[in-house]
């Protein structure tokens, strides 16, 4: 029940901001993450990975991981039999703050036919790009690419997205 207060008193206490640090993002991913893993058990592991030259002060959009992370857990892992990894992943990278939402779930091709999803989320990320690019000297973006193994059978999916970082 705490874990949920937090969450939600996260979401209320950042309802009127459009930005917030990425501290703050990772806490708010990380009481999700938590969350689901009551929800799931063991079903899925994660990990966060920092990169050195990370400053946790760095400004990001809200909710710029939590959409990709729900869907990962939803679409990717939880079909899988034996569960899955879901790997976050910060770094610099020309300028930009790269954030990786990464796991070895069945991979969206597999998905597509299994899943009752609107696709809203993405939709509803994507419109909020459009409309931060709008006001950016440099875009936000982000690009999903598909996982495979050695053996050309699905193996999960990778989103990369890149926040510009402030001057």
């Amino acid at each position: 029940m705490t874990k949920f207060t937090q969450l939600l008193r996260g979401m209320i206490n950042d309802a009127e901001k459009i930005y917030r640090t990425l501290y703050e993002e990772l806490e708010f991913v990380t009481t999700y993450l938590e969350l689901e893993k009551l929800r799931f058990g063991e079903k899925f592991n994660y990990t966060i990975e920092i990169g050195d030259s990370v400053s946790q002060k760095e400004q990001v959009p809200k909710m710029v991981l939590q959409t990709f992370v729900e869907n990962s857990i939803k679409h990717g892992i939880m079909p899988c039999e034996l569960g899955g990894i879901l790997i976050i992943r910060v770094e610099k990278e020309n300028n930009y703050l790269k954030l990786v939402v990464e796991d070895n779930g069945i991979g969206r091709k597999k998905e597509e036919g299994q899943s009752s999803s609107t696709g809203k989320g993405l939709k509803l990320t994507s419109e909020f790009y459009e409309i931060l690019n709008q006001i950016n000297r440099k875009p936000i973006r982000h690009l999903i690419t598909d996982l495979y193994n050695e053996s050309g059978s699905a193996s999960g999916t990778r989103v990369e997205i890149w926040v510009p970082l402030t001057d």
